[in-house]
């Protein structure tokens, strides 16, 4: 009995020892194998990261540096890796030399150097240095302008299908630039772009197809190329669709869509989209009025100097409408309208110093004012400029002055003007005296 207990204490003994050194072996297993995997990672990153600009040729490795594309973006040695690329012959380097010394990309600006490498790599072929030396003859930029040769650049450009040299000869062609204007080669060569995807002549299309210019007149075409363009997110595409989606033309009239339109080329920055969206929600249109919204779109299209949106922001800060109410920046948006020749902003401010509501009473600002908007043909100026000539009011008085300016607004069909002209008629005011002019002009300002 005892024999066969020791027997077994025995075994138990041995199955202990031995787990023992197996949990030993397998943490010590499993250490070795987490810090060799840790360390192969480590190296295997650092051996593809120097394996791949190793391996890589050196227009790669210039593109890798020009572009920080895996590296850290460095010009200097994008150049000197192209510059070996090109020694080899790659024009794609010499391209990209021509286009580090045209823009000074990590050195001096060197406009003969950039001229030099893009007239060896169109010579060697390469459509987009053909282009740019289309480009540089058609701005007049390093070289004298010359249309011929930046056509015959834009040319051999095209015939190896570069969507910009495409774009370039269509306007060119369009708007009669160094060439005679010729609406159907302009749009051979728009389609030719649009088909490319290029969203300027997609736009360019649909405006010749509204203007029937080169094209019969087709407002469903046109809206199928400002569709293209949109679908792209141009901004100038998304306005001009959402127009014709508000208005109906060229297809079905959807306003929902037009705002949606409206919206994205607004936060694109598209100030007449701005100037719409205002619109939209000061006035309402599709849905509730909103002050705020529309002081937002007003101020965002009045800083890209939207005349309308200038005045318009001026009177909702002169108003407090969504916004708080703020003399001097009404006064200062009335300014930047009215000195962009605005009628409306140049009468506003007319009223204002008339009137002395906002600011002091200043008849000589408010005269000044009036003669701009009235000599511009705005009615309203014109009979306050002959009231202040009648009265005598921050300018001497003068009847001559009055009856001109009254008749002036009288002939625009200002009831008030008709009356106090008549008047002037009936006393010999500034006019010879008048008995039945002047009550036919009395009896003008009474009829509805």
């Amino acid at each position: 009995m005892y024999q066969y207990i020791f027997i077994i204490l025995i075994i138990i003994c041995i199955i202990c020892i031995a787990y023992v050194v197996y949990d030993i072996w397998l943490r010590k297993h499993f250490a070795n194998f987490n810090t060799k995997r840790t360390n192969s990672t480590v190296q295997t990153d650092d051996t593809l990261e120097t394996d791949s600009i190793e391996s890589s040729s050196p227009m790669d490795k210039g593109l890798m540096y020009f572009k920080g594309d895996g590296v850290p973006q460095n010009y200097s040695k994008a150049r000197d890796f192209f510059e070996k690329a090109a020694a080899g012959g790659t024009v794609q380097a010499i391209l990209y030399l021509a286009l580090i010394y045209y823009e000074g990309l990590g050195i001096e600006q060197d406009d003969k150097k950039a001229l030099a490498f893009f007239e060896e790599a169109a010579k060697r072929g390469n459509a987009k240095a053909m282009f740019a030396l289309g480009r540089i003859n058609l701005m007049g930029h390093v070289v004298e302008q010359n249309y011929d040769k930046a056509r015959e650049y834009f040319e051999q450009s095209a015939r190896q299908g570069e969507v910009d040299a495409l774009l370039n000869l269509g306007m060119m062609y369009y708007e009669g630039v160094g060439v005679e204007q010729n609406y159907s080669k302009a749009r051979v060569y728009l389609e030719q772009a649009a088909s490319k995807g290029a969203a300027e002549a997609q736009n360019s299309l649909a405006y010749m197809y509204i203007q029937a210019k080169g094209v019969e007149q087709d407002t469903e075409k046109a809206r199928e190329y400002y569709a293209l363009s949109a679908r792209q997110g141009n901004m100038e595409g998304e306005y001009h669709l959402a127009c014709m989606y508000w208005d109906g033309t060229g297809g079905e009239k959807d306003r929902l869509k037009a705002r949606g339109y409206f919206e994205k080329a607004a936060y694109q920055g598209e100030a007449e989209a701005q100037f719409f969206m205002g619109n939209i929600y000061y006035y309402g249109q599709g849905t509730p009025v909103d002050y705020k919204r529309a002081a937002y779109f007003y101020d965002k299209a009045a800083r890209q100097n939207h005349i309308q949106a200038q005045n318009m922001i001026g009177y909702m800060y002169s108003e407090g409408q969504g916004i708080s109410k703020d003399y001097k920046l009404a006064i200062y948006w009335y300014k930047q309208a009215a000195f962009q020749n605005d009628v409306q902003a140049q009468y506003s401010l007319g009223y204002i110093y008339l009137t002395g509501n906002i600011v002091p009473i200043n008849l000589e600002k408010a005269f000044e004012y009036f003669n701009k908007a009235a000599q511009n043909g705005y009615v309203l100026a014109q009979f306050n400029l002959a009231v202040m000539y009648y009265k005598g009011d921050g300018v001497p008085q003068d009847f001559l002055q009055a009856a001109e300016w009254f008749q002036k607004a009288d002939l625009q069909g200002h009831k008030k003007s008709s009356f106090i002209l008549g008047k002037m008629y009936l006393e010999g005011q500034g006019v010879p005296h008048n008995h039945d002019k002047g009550m036919a002009l009395i009896t003008k300002s009474e009829v509805e």
